[in-house]
């Protein structure tokens, strides 16, 4: 395998199991970036490692070009510990902007890869069905193996390994530390939803939980204002325009854009903001100037986070946001994560008609995928041998407002059964809130998080 540097102009690293985790993310560094010492500008040169495409075949000897990031300002000598991130579903530009403090007080390097298919880390020219076929958890794994090696080996990062990723990628660090206890000594697993489900319709419950039953119930309005506007295209259309939802392939689409929105507002703290602007006679005005308010501070679009937005084949389309056409993919055939609406309409904020048909219609329009996802093969290869004991020396963190803790494991979920693991829930955190640049406005809940994971890693290490 060969290495080659390359120059790129990039933002910190993300953790993400949806667009809105990603867009989130890009607007706090947004924020952050004015006022960090080291700004996310000034993050590390990309360097190229050269991975096989399909390493479960020895004879296929295609190549492509993963990048990485290192960091070694910390580090004192050849045996220094090392932080291994790994970079999910969007374009990586570095380590996690929380990281460096414990980098820094670990002595640690830092080290970043960007999964296979996401950002710059490109396969092939097209993201066709065919081509996309070596896209899958059990490669991004091999791939993170296989860079290990190498660094060890060649790099000289001799000193042992601690792996680390947040939400999709948070998966990533527990099943890596599962897979590979030989490579690295423990892992942390920010809101990382290790069990795939394809009806995730508790997602839905979760958001209609913390609305709390007044805003809820303006929701609803919102919801049945629309769905009536189905049957009368004028109405719609004056409906979509409000949202600047007019490129949008399909009626659902908008449905499920407008839903997003609220879950939105719950996940990542804008939920007493947006519930005022709904308290009124008229919550659809409420409801689409808080979605324009979003597009303005995330810098999206309706198409950001939509099946009419992963349309193009080119990965230059996605190569400076969310990868939402290979998102699709894995969604399609590893994990569904679809956020139906709850089968009880009284718990539920989105509307009944997104539900598994509309999703199984994505996976059909997008790849010709016909089949239901097949989320067993996940959840017995990977997420079940996270419950035995034979795994051991795993830090799962999750926010108690993050709808994705209901795939974790956590306290919350009653599947805390693995004695030899570690668990914790920040309260009133949103997702991967521990990831982020430590401030002294941070709650002692997340406070916390972060000095039991350093005390677990000094365990570890020794």
């Amino acid at each position: 395998m060969k290495l080659l540097t390359v120059c790129v102009a990039v933002f910190s690293a993300a953790a993400f199991a949806d667009y809105k985790s990603f867009y989130f993310q890009k607007a706090q560094e947004k924020k952050e970036n004015r006022t960090l010492s080291k700004p996310y500008s000034n993050q590390p040169e990309a360097q190229i490692f050269v991975q096989l495409i399909n390493p479960s075949d020895p004879k296929d000897t295609r190549t492509f070009n993963q990048r990485y990031f290192v960091e070694t300002q910390y580090a004192t000598n050849k045996s220094s510990p090392t932080l291994f991130y790994l970079c999910g579903e969007a374009t990586c530009g570095g380590v996690a902007a929380g990281l460096y403090s414990m980098a820094e007080k670990l002595k640690a390097n830092l080290i970043a890869i960007e999964h296979r298919y996401y950002g710059k880390s490109q396969p092939f020219s097209q993201l066709t069905t065919e081509n996309l076929h070596y896209l899958s958890t059990e490669h991004a794994l091999i791939d993170a193996a296989n860079f290990q090696k190498y660094a060890m080996k060649t790099l000289g990062f001799n000193g042992k390994w601690v792996v680390l990723g947040g939400s999709y990628a948070g998966s990533l660090a527990a099943y890596y530390r599962q897979k590979f206890p030989e490579l690295v000594v423990g892992a942390l697993a920010s809101s990382g939803p290790v069990q795939a489900e394809e009806n995730f319709e508790t997602y839905d419950r979760h958001v209609a939980q913390v609305a709390g039953p007044q805003c809820l119930s303006q929701i609803k309005k919102v919801t049945a204002q629309l769905e009536l506007a189905l049957k009368h295209p004028e109405e719609l259309s004056l409906l979509k325009a409000k949202f600047s939802a007019e490129k949008l392939l399909t009626e659902l689409d908008f449905l499920y854009l407008v839903a997003d929105m609220g879950a939105l507002a719950v996940q990542y703290g804008y939920k007493d903001h947006f519930c005022q602007l709904l308290d009124s006679d008229n919550p659809m005005e409420g409801y689409a100037k808080f979605t324009q308010e979003i597009y303005k501070s995330w810098g999206m679009n309706a198409l950001s986070g939509s099946a009419s937005g992963a349309v193009s084949l080119s990965p230059a389309d996605y190569e400076n946001d969310f990868g939402m056409r290979q998102w699709f993919y894995q969604s399609c055939t590893e994990y569904g994560y679809w956020q139906n609406a709850y089968h009880d309409e009284s718990l539920s904020a989105r509307s009944q008609l997104i539900n598994p048909t509309y999703h199984q219609d994505i996976c059909r329009r997008l790849f010709g995928i016909e089949a239901p996802t097949p989320t067993s093969q996940i959840n017995t290869q990977f997420f079940a041998p996270l419950l035995l004991e034979t795994t051991s020396q795993i830090f799962f963190t999750n926010g108690s407002t993050d709808p994705w803790i209901n795939l974790s494991i956590a306290e919350e979920n009653g599947n805390t059964t693995n004695s030899k693991l570690s668990y914790f829930t920040i309260k009133g955190a949103a997702h991967c809130d521990d990831l982020r640049s430590p401030k002294p406005t941070d709650s002692e809940a997340l406070k916390t998080a972060r000095k039991t994971f350093l005390k677990l890693v000094t365990q570890w290490l020794q």
